[in-house]
């Protein structure tokens, strides 16, 4: 996508369906003039939109310039620059939100000069045109993606500019040790005293230390951002997708006294405790008896070694069957440091007839969550522990500064790694114009995070994720 400034953009920036308000942008040098042509006020006269106000809203119709025919009846919303979102004049139609007259104005607007506006191109001229930078842009779509209202609140710290500060200020601080190494060699006649290795060490373990503790928050960042898979397990008829309708608040699996009923993995999104889970409902492990259930199976097992967070199922009221011993050697070969297991003991109200012992020997486990769905208890139990186990081990910063995505934590960590090597070439005694080549190093890192040192194929790659609109 190329940055042309004398192009004019235009988009539905809302979402397309029926509603009772739909948003038609405009965006560019043409803006007003383009909407001059289009917009006539409630008599369906001809205004002089240059000389409305900046920030100020008008009622009207959208009209088609060359018949005169009415198309909506809208709101105009202007925006006069430098003090609109691309930083360029901006012009918002409210028309009302039908799917048709929606794109009979978008189409009006284009063809009075406009061009279609490409995914996150009116983002891309904010940051282009200064007005926020690349970790701030990469927060309004994280913001219009937020699951819970931990990952709302911590785009919204983003989006303020709480990276941006950061980064900004970790880069000043290499910038003033780099000139304070470079200075005497730059200048030899200028009698400058030489910075001491101790006060360069000290600067930059720092620095150091602050970038590591930028990385340690990338776990608890991704969680929010994404949340955390979540997967249902265990023989069929054990209760599974009444579990997962009970974690949803509503019937979204069919659930039966037939066993086999799920067929397929069934997938929600659930807010616990602030923190996004993405449920998982599978088929009940046994031997297939048909091609169905081998492919649903197979999806299963793919789930088991990717989700991080295993809820295993057990009806205690009868005894661990061949298909229990089953569920419990595929959750054991597919364990590791990263994944969790939560033993859940389903149908307590139920006669006990399982062994327990044995069930906790077998998965190597100390506790477990004791429920009856029927009867509706140790529900709370689960979902407290479930927001216990996501947060367990997680950097959660009290400045609100949160990595929750891969492409800093790549930066941060080339500049970790820049920065060991200074450190590294103090304690060889390395001479200070090696140095600075680590330290530019650092500098254009942290410049990618905020798109100070950026190149236009990772603009593009950013902004091409953003809806059309935005």
């Amino acid at each position: 996508m190329k940055f042309l400034e004398n192009d004019t953009i235009a988009a539905i920036s809302t979402p397309i369906g029926e509603s009772g308000i739909g948003i038609v942008r405009i965006s560019g040098p043409k803006a007003l003039k383009i909407a001059q042509k289009v917009f006539r006020d409630k008599n369906l006269n001809k205004t002089k939109i240059k000389n409305f106000l900046s920030h100020t809203v008008h009622y009207g119709f959208v009209i088609n310039p060359e018949n005169g025919e009415k198309i909506d009846e809208v709101i105009l919303v202007l925006m006069k620059k430098p003090q609109t979102y691309t930083r360029e004049n901006t012009v918002e139609f409210n028309c009302h939100g039908g799917i048709l007259s929606l794109r009979k104005v978008l189409e009006t607007v284009i063809n009075c000069g406009a061009r279609m506006a490409e995914p996150g191109e009116f983002t891309k001229r904010a940051f282009l045109n200064g007005r926020i930078d690349l970790s701030q842009a990469e927060a309004v779509i994280d913001l219009i993606q937020a699951k819970t209202e931990r990952s709302l609140s911590s785009s919204l710290s983003q989006l303020s500019g709480s990276l941006k500060k950061k980064i900004e200020d970790l880069r000043n601080r290499v910038i003033r040790i780099s000139a304070e190494i470079e200075a005497p060699m730059d200048f030899p006649d200028q009698d400058i005293k030489e910075i001491s290795p101790k006060k360069v060490e000290e600067n930059i373990s720092y620095i150091l230390k602050e970038i590591n503790s930028l990385i340690d928050t990338l776990d608890y960042g991704k969680i929010l951002k994404e949340g955390i898979n979540t997967l249902i397990v265990g023989k069929a008829n054990v209760g599974k997708s009444s579990l997962f309708n009970t974690l949803l608040r509503e019937n979204r699996a069919i659930v039966t006294h037939i066993p086999g009923t799920t067929r397929d993995t069934i997938e929600e999104l659930i807010n616990i405790k602030g923190i996004a889970f993405k449920i998982i409902d599978t088929a009940g492990l046994k031997n297939p008896e048909n091609v169905i259930e081998k492919i649903s199976i197979k999806k299963m097992m793919k789930h088991l070694r990717e989700t991080k967070l295993i809820l295993a199922m057990f009806d205690v009221s009868v005894p661990l069957s061949s298909e229990d011993k089953e569920v419990i050697k595929e959750i054991n070969k597919e364990k590791n440091k990263s994944k969790k297991v939560i033993v859940i003991e389903n149908k307590i109200d139920l006669s006990e007839k399982i062994d327990k012992k044995k069930l906790f020997s077998l998965l190597d486990v100390k506790d477990s969550i004791k429920m009856s769905l029927e009867e509706k208890i140790g529900i709370e139990e689960l979902e407290e522990k479930l927001a216990r186990i996501a947060m367990e081990g997680l950097v959660i910063p009290e400045n609100g500064v949160v990595i929750n995505n891969v492409r800093q934590a790549n930066q941060l960590n080339r500049a970790k790694q820049a920065l060991e090597n200074v450190l590294a070439g103090l304690k060889e005694k390395i001479t200070y114009d090696f140095l600075t080549i680590d330290l530019k190093d650092v500098l254009d890192s942290l410049g990618e995070i905020t798109g100070d040192s950026i190149n236009d194929e990772i603009v593009n790659d950013i902004f091409s994720r953003f809806c059309i609109g935005k």
